[in-house]
């Protein structure tokens, strides 16, 4: 009889300890929706007028939700050159470039639509990433 109450209490215990599921107040890491797959170096442009300093990052979403991105991506005068996607959806890619660039970029997601989260605008990303 004693055993048969351990082992009843000890499942209760194990139920107990189970039945608590660590949750997750915070808000979706939306910047984690969209990845880079490629950055090259010296593709065409028709927007540039020479070919062997233009720089191109492409990024993908890889996530289930439809999301707006802004990507920044850096001259070689330090000017940030900013691109804006909007209802980008799952699995579609899309392309940055700059004419002379760093190598770098910059990117910032959100939800599709979500206006509560506010993106900066190219003067702002200017402004705060000199």
């Amino acid at each position: 009889m004693k055993k048969l109450k351990y082992l009843i209490l000890g499942l209760l215990f194990i139920n107990l300890i189970y039945s608590f599921k660590p949750s997750y107040d915070g808000e979706k890491d939306w910047n984690s929706c969209v990845e880079k797959y490629k950055a090259t170096w010296g593709d065409v442009c028709m927007e540039c007028t020479y070919n062997y300093d233009i720089f191109k990052v492409f990024m993908k979403n890889v996530c289930t939700e439809n999301v707006d991105v802004l990507v920044a991506v850096q001259e070689s005068n330090k000017v940030w050159k900013c691109f804006m996607f909007e209802n980008l959806a799952p699995n579609d890619t899309i392309v940055a470039h700059a004419c002379k660039g760093t190598g770098k970029y910059l990117k910032w997601v959100r939800k599709a639509g979500d206006r509560e989260i506010e993106l900066p605008n190219c003067d702002e990303v200017n402004k705060n990433y000199k």
